[in-house]
């Protein structure tokens, strides 16, 4: 059996493990739910700016969300030593490690562009959230992975994931309060990436009229790279101290 098919079958397995759990079910819908109920909400709500505020937060929920999916996944697998059985079976360990961080970003990428096209506000700098995009849906393979390297059961993977989950919408309300506050906030990525989607979102002089004209105007490439090499280094130390956890 090639590494493709080994790769699709462990897909196969997740895919009816998610669909038999009623709880991972919803969590893997629930972000289209909420993307749905905000556009929702900018129309009957009249506030100015909400359409903007919100559209970045359908790009950055989703990969959260199926980041704590994914953890507990990851979690449950190892509670009940199917991460043994993954060892003894004829496959590299690298080929488990392409399949959780690749998999993990592919769908969270997925996920975000379908969240964004049902809340119906397009981008109007299409590279730019492209490229947020990508860097955005690199948290679900990062979550999960911390989750499964701090947290030794569900209760402890729920708590993990709350706080990880918090740390990454505290940049965001960080553009409420002012200029002040960002740079005690450029260790986040998530901070980046929300910055960039906020800027590939607005039309032209939207953020000015809106008060909000403090964000760095960097080239698009610094808003991919910086959040991106965060990401790659925290993946990097998660999945080293999962692999040293795992059985």
């Amino acid at each position: 059996m090639s590494e493709v098919a080994r790769i699709t079958a462990l897909a196969r397995k997740d895919a009816r493990g998610v669909a038999r759990d009623s709880f991972l079910l919803w969590m893997a819908i629930y972000p289209l739910v909420l993307a749905l109920a905000m556009r929702i909400a900018v129309h009957l709500l009249d506030v100015e700016g909400l359409s903007l505020w919100l559209a970045p937060a359908t790009i950055v929920l989703a990969p959260s969300l199926l980041g704590m999916l994914f953890g507990f996944a990851l979690i449950e697998e190892r509670e009940q030593d199917t991460l043994v059985l993954l060892r003894v079976l004829p496959m590299r360990r690298g080929t488990l490690w392409t399949y959780w961080v690749g998999g993990g970003f592919a769908a969270a990428a997925v996920l975000s562009l379908l969240c964004s096209a049902l809340y119906g506000r397009a981008p109007t700098r299409p590279g730019l959230f492209l490229s947020a995009t990508a860097a955005a849906a690199l948290t679900a393979p990062l979550l999960a992975l911390l989750m499964s390297a701090f947290a030794s059961d569900k209760i402890q993977g729920l708590a993990v994931g709350k706080i990880l989950s918090a740390s990454g919408a505290v940049p965001i309300l960080a553009f409420a309060v002012g200029p002040a506050w960002q740079p005690l906030l450029w260790w986040s990525p998530w901070y980046w990436i929300y910055a960039a989607l906020l800027q590939a979102f607005a039309e032209a002089g939207e953020l000015a009229a809106l008060g909000r004209p403090f964000l760095p105007s960097y080239p698009d490439a610094v808003w991919l790279v910086v959040p991106t090499l965060f990401c790659v280094a925290l993946l990097a130390t998660a999945a080293f101290v999962a692999q040293r956890r795992a059985p």
